[in-house]
Parts: C-alpha cells; structure tokens; sequence
C-alpha cells in the first residue's frame, strides 16, 4: 500500500499532525527571531495561526499544488512549491496574527528565505514523516476494526 493519503479522508488524518508540526515549529521560531516568544502571544496566536494554515493548506494550497504538478508531471517539485506558496502567504499573514504587527516590505522581503528554508526543512525531515507516520497506524487500527467486525 502507497504510504501517501490515497483519498480525502486520509489526507485529512496525515494533514492534522503535519500541520501541528509545521505551526507549532514555525511559530515558535519567528516569535523567537522577532522577541516576542513568550506564553502569552504563543497561546494566543496558535489557534487563529492553526485554523489559517490548515485551511490554507487543506484547502487551498493543497488542491492547487496537486493540480499544478499534474499538469506538469513535475511531483518530484511538489514539497518545493507547497511550501513555498504556503512560506510566501504565512510570511506576511502570520506576525499580524501572532504580534498584531504589520511586517514592511523589507521585513517581508528578509525573512522569506529564511522561513522557506526552514518550512522546507521542518516539512521534509519532521512534519511530513510524522504525518505518514500517523496515517500508517490510522490504517493499521482501521484495517484491525474492519477485521473484527467481518
């Protein structure tokens, strides 16, 4: 069996602990970078940052990468483009949500690279197996379920 979500309700199960991992590191290294870590603007930004990115991602982003790499036959690039799309809307949307505070241009501008690199990383080596590694024992417990109820 394909270790990738292979319909809707899948992905949903695999997006879930993704995008915790990808939210949860995010946020706490550009809070970090901009001194605004602390409890208090963490616990107050991750639910509207969660609900924007998930949506974001599940979505948006998500339906549109999937038809873009189709139509290209370039899968291989698909991390590369997501995380890219979803790193260039987070960069700006992101610290109004966590500090209130409208980045600049410059600011936008600077902190792109770095936040796609690290996404990029986050996603690839954390976030992602972590997903799969979700759905893996999702499938194992519904595979079990299913079993017992032939």
């Amino acid at each position: 069996m394909n270790k990738y979500p292979q319909n809707l309700k899948e992905a949903f199960i695999s997006a879930i602990p993704n995008c915790t991992t990808m939210v949860l590191g995010m946020m706490t290294l550009n809070l970090w970078i901009y001194g605004h870590l602390n409890w208090e603007n963490f616990l107050a930004a991750l639910g509207p940052i969660y609900v924007t990115a998930f949506s974001l991602d599940f979505f948006i982003v998500g339906p549109l990468v999937r038809r873009i790499v189709a139509k290209y036959n370039i899968y291989k690039y698909m991390p590369f483009i997501r995380v890219g799309i979803m790193a260039g809307i987070l960069t700006g949307l992101a610290p109004v949500i966590e500090t209130g505070v409208i980045p600049h241009l410059s600011q936008y501008l600077m902190a792109l690279p770095r936040n796609y690199i690290a996404a990029l990383l986050l996603q690839v080596f954390i976030a992602l197996p972590f997903g799969l590694y979700v759905l893996g024992l999702w499938r194992a417990i519904h595979k079990q379920n299913v079993n017992v109820a032939k």
